[in-house]
């Protein structure tokens, strides 16, 4: 079972009669088969290693054990209690461990073992299955433990409750009359009292908790309590399969209460009663024993050997004892536990404390706060009011305000009140007391300082206030473990192991201690861990946070430590900085610290501008990327607001805070935006840079401003930077004027400006710093129905500058557009192709995901639709791995044009939705405009004209009050010519006319002689 074993036990387990020389003889020949056999036709693996007489598996990984697989499931599913885990687990039992070898005594343990195991989790199945609603599945779990064990009490007691439940009451009865026959024939006893209990019940048609005479010392419950129906079902399976159960939790998580509840529902289990031992009042270790004999109403012992009388007290009964509150008495309750546990077999433990007893055979179970509202919960009064920390907060408002009621004038209130304080049980009582005289919403406003708002006035115990209880934990702490908890505060949200090192360590903590010490407060419930992803993430409750920053406040680190907290997040957002060199994009990775890089910010502009100009600056792709502009924009605003002076940081700025102006749709500010970077440039004294910074600025205007004035800077900057021997200043202007020439439709000039472009990449040093815009056509013309039409198929400005292997890849894709414009597909093909290899060679997967999107576009184009779907597959994936959501959702739309061209309108209708959703989402609005043309042109596909005309007048509604004119120009002829299609001279009059002074201003060739066709035919 440990995949290792001494050569000596399998000898004797195996050959126990034969001489040693001939059964070591035997061992060999076995272990030589059983190579061949698991090598099978490979050469000989060493699956099985014989070293220092000891024969085992290897243990890299590379085989799989199935008796391991199942076990290893069965433990995460029976913990989790998820459904698809323990379904999961059941499917991995493939039947009795090796059937072929039943007689052998070697096996018959093991076997027995993990056939109880599968038992057992048939029925946790069969309970999570039924509470999911899934009864069929439930009966046949239940049916088929029972066929294996027909004396699994708990299964049986599962079955009937699922025959009851299902109005099947004489089933159940006939179940259990079967059960206790079972269990006299074989053991000539009784099913226990539990069963019983059941049974009675179920004949007296009820299944309600009867009163019960048991002996016990629980207080009656002066409050009702609220929730807790799956923690209660865990802690008893808990109890079924082991004798010792600590309940963990921080201060506040309503540990006793929940322990006391457990242990009242198994009165009926322990003939001797269920007895609590409160031991908050205990001091001294050794008077653990004699707290406990006091509570079970045993007389003092004579002598000075309490725990021995004790023991001999107890070892003949059975009971269940509660040991309340162990967290200052950890080593004499891990000591007595074991002891009662080894002396007293009938005596079960559960136990409460803020960190395990560490004791052997405990299992530990953290008791999780109460199931919290979502942020948007308050508009369904009904649901908000069923959500445990709901009815907490609201039960106990009622209790000292008896006319209040959870309505949709609080609603909101409360739900804010419950997650600010994490569902905490205590936090939330302690809140609704305040409800006598505050509403819901002003104890909300409040809560920022929730250790002082939560108390019970004129109250001493260490839960009469919130802080109380905190101050209990914090003093149980060790000096290292203090330091650390108060630095966290720091923090905004989850942290890294990584970072808590970096920023926490120091003076009292060195950083090779953190990682310890981290564990150590998790254990005392003063931190959760987050095992969800790739990397573990650690978080304060905020009531916890708010007592460890006072702590942080009291020991004058707050400067320090913030300062630490901001130069470490800082140093995180350079691998993200596109323009540094050997960075791999991976944006959606600052995802988990983006309350972090929030606080950072905040403190960098209050502190150190300059610190906050290269966050912002750095963090300029990550909003973009994930879709975060108007976040962005405003942190950009604020930062140049305070980092005045003039520097090419500054300027980086500006410009990305153009971009981001740019995704929302404001194209109004572009213009002055650039006109600042000018004037950041004209201060530096540098003329290439000045030179540079405007092909800078005409690049941000090429799809809202006047294009004649672009080319005009284009050509001029042109000429300037081959005067100054510039050579990537030359190239960048040479891009920008074949960029003018592409929107303008122009096509001899674009494929003649392009190949001189990419001939003046080839000469500039590929380890140059990055200064090549990259951008994109953003709208191509595609054959539709017979027809060019355009197509939301990439983003304009990717906000990216880029080197000089990077650039050719940029502009071979740009290039491509200029043949797709001539109708020159093979040439388009051949020029996107080259692309896709330059970004390959470099390991560039933005340029990548960039490229092969085009190149399924232009593949959807010439009618090869298996390699256009493959192309564009690869370039969802590669976007999603590398975080774009703009990326993604543009490719989605692309995969949905691509259906709707292969002849399946839905799935290009349902994709194309998609992408206006998300648009919708971030508020992206030119993606979302570009979303429902491409939804028009899903519909031209299909046939649907009318449907395309009604989407085409939204599309153009969406583009009008954007300012990027060749996208209106080109919805406005498409809308145009719909609507002429449909008879409507009016509307299509009123377009073409727009669409006319647009083509006319930007000179699109291909637009005019399209509008100028529309009228000729009236």
């Amino acid at each position: 079972r440990e995949q290792r074993v001494h050569r000596a036990a399998l000898v004797e387990a195996l050959w126990p009669d034969r001489p040693p020389a001939s059964a070591v003889n035997n061992l060999h020949q076995a272990l030589h088969v059983a190579r061949r056999v698991l090598a099978g036709d490979e050469p000989s693996t060493g699956w099985l290693e014989l070293r220092d007489d000891v024969i085992a598996l290897r243990s890299d990984g590379l085989v799989d054990v199935d008796v391991r697989t199942f076990e290893r499931l069965a433990a995460a599913g029976r913990t989790s209690g998820d459904l698809d885990e323990l379904r999961a687990a059941v499917a991995a039992y493939t039947g009795d461990l090796l059937p072929e070898d039943r007689f052998e005594d070697w096996a018959a343990r093991p076997r027995e073992e993990l056939r109880e195991t599968f038992c057992d989790l048939l029925v946790d199945f069969a309970d999570a299955a039924a509470a999911s609603g899934h009864d069929v599945e439930a009966l046949d779990a239940l049916q088929r433990a029972l066929a294996i064990d027909p004396l699994h009490e708990h299964g049986v007691r599962s079955l009937m409750r699922r025959h009851a439940a299902m109005g099947r009451s004489s089933e159940a009865l006939a179940q259990y009359e079967r059960l206790r026959g079972d269990l006299r024939t074989t053991y000539g006893s009784d099913p226990d009292p539990e069963t019983q209990r059941l049974y009675r019940d179920l004949l007296a048609g009820s299944t309600a908790e009867p009163v019960t005479t048991r002996r016990h010392n629980l207080a009656p419950g002066l409050t009702s309590f609220v929730g807790r129906e799956r923690e209660i079902a865990d802690v008893h399976r808990l109890l079924e399969r082991g004798r010792l159960v600590t309940l963990t939790g921080v201060g506040g998580a309503g540990k006793t209460r929940l322990a006391e509840e457990a242990a009242r529902r198994l009165l009926d289990s322990y003939a001797d009663g269920i007895w609590i031992a409160d031991l908050v009042p205990v001091a001294d270790p050794r008077l653990v024993a004699d707290t406990v004999a006091a509570a079970l109403g045993f007389d003092p012992a004579a002598g000075s050997d309490s725990l021995r009388t004790l023991l001999t007290r107890l070892a003949p009964r059975n009971l269940l004892l509660v040991l309340d509150n162990c967290e200052h008495l950890l080593a004499a309750c891990s000591g007595f536990a074991a002891a009662l546990l080894r002396g007293c077999p009938g005596v079960s433990v559960l136990a409460t404390s803020r960190e395990p007893l560490h004791a052997d055979g405990e299992v530990t179970f953290r008791v999780p706060s109460l199931e919290l509202p979502e942020a948007g919960d308050a508009a369904d009064i009904a649901r908000l009011g069923k959500l445990p920390s709901v009815r907490l907060f609201a039960e106990r408002a009622q209790a000292v305000r008896p006319g209040f009621l959870l309505d949709a004038g609080n609603a909101t209130a409360v739900v804010e009140i419950c997650r600010c304080l994490d569902g905490i049980p205590l936090a939330l009582e302690l809140a609704a007391a305040r409800a006598s005289h505050l509403e819901p919403a002003e104890i909300a406003e409040r809560l920022g300082d929730a250790l002082a708002l939560l108390g019970r006035p004129g109250e001493l115990t260490r839960h009469a206030t919130l802080r109380a209880a905190l101050e209990w934990s914090h003093a149980l702490l060790s000096d290292d473990e203090q330091v650390l908890l108060r630095r966290l505060a720091v923090f905004a949200g989850s942290f890294s192991l990584p970072s808590a090192e970096q920023v926490c360590a120091g003076e009292r903590l060195p950083a090779t201690d953190v990682l310890d010490c981290l564990g150590r407060l998790v254990d005392k419930s003063l931190l959760l861990v987050d095992h969800d992803g790739p990397r573990s993430r650690y978080r304060l409750l905020e009531t916890i946070q708010q007592f460890a920053r006072e702590r942080l406040v009291a020991a004058r680190e707050v400067g320090q430590l913030e300062a630490a907290h901001c130069r470490h997040f800082l140093d995180l957002t350079l691998d993200q900085d596109p323009e540094r060199a050997g960075v791999v994009e991976r944006p959606q990775l600052l995802d988990v610290d983006h309350d972090n890089l929030r606080a950072a910010l905040g403190w960098a502009l209050r502190n150190d501008p300059e610190r906050a100009l290269l966050l912002g600056v750095n963090l300029a792709q990550y909003w973009l990327a994930r879709g975060h502009f108007a976040e962005g924009a405003g942190w950009l605003e604020r930062i140049l607001a305070v980092a005045v002076e003039p520097s090419r940081e500054r300027a980086r700025a500006i410009f990305a805070l153009a971009v981001l102006d740019a995704r929302s749709g404001l194209s109004d500010r572009l213009p002055g935006l650039g006109d600042q970077a000018v004037a950041v440039a004209e201060q530096s004294g540098d003329p290439a840079d000045l030179v540079y910074t405007g092909v800078l600025r005409g690049t941000l205007l090429l799809a809202s401003g006047d294009l004649d004035e672009i080319e005009k800077t284009a050509s001029q900057a042109l000429a300037q930077a081959d005067a100054l021997g510039s050579a990537p200043v030359a190239a960048t202007a040479q891009g920008l004027g074949a960029m003018v020439a592409l929107f303008r439709e122009d096509v001899v000039p674009a494929q003649q400006r392009f190949a001189e472009c990419l001939r003046r990449l080839e000469l500039i040093d590929p380890t140059a710093a990055p200064f090549f815009p990259a951008v994109t056509m953003c709208l191509p013309l595609a054959p539709v129905a017979g027809s060019m039409v355009p197509v939301f198929e990439e983003t304009f400005l990717l906000g990216r500058r880029v080197g000089a292997v990077r650039a050719r890849g940029y502009a071979l894709s740009a290039y491509a557009d200029a043949h797709r414009l001539a109708g020159d597909l093979d040439s388009a093909l051949d020029a996107v192709r080259r692309a896709v290899g330059t970004f390959a060679g470099i390991g560039d997967g933005a340029g990548l995901g960039h490229a092969l999107n085009h190149q399924g576009c232009i593949e959807r184009d010439r009618g090869l639709f298996d390699a256009a779907e493959q192309h564009l597959r690869d370039a969802l994936r590669i976007r999603e791995q590398l975080g774009d959501r703009r990326g993604e959702n543009l490719t989605l739309a692309n995969l949905g044009l691509l259906a709707a061209a292969a002849g399946d309108p839905e799935a290009g209708r349902r994709l194309a939705r998609i992408a206006l959703d998300r648009g919708d989402a971030v508020d992206d609005r030119p993606a979302a405009a570009g979303a429902l043309l491409n939804l028009v042109v899903v519909e031209l596909f299909a046939g649907e004209r009318r449907a395309a005309r009604v989407l085409s007048e939204q599309a153009v509604e969406a583009f009008r009050p954007q300012g990027y004119l060749r996208l209106e120009a080109w919805g406005r002829l498409v809308a145009a010519e719909l609507a002429a299609d449909d008879g409507d001279a009016q509307a299509a009059d009123g377009h073409v006319r727009v669409a006319s002074e647009l083509f006319g201003k930007l000179r699109c060739r291909i637009g005019i002689a399209r509008v100028a066709a529309l009228l000729q035919h009236g």
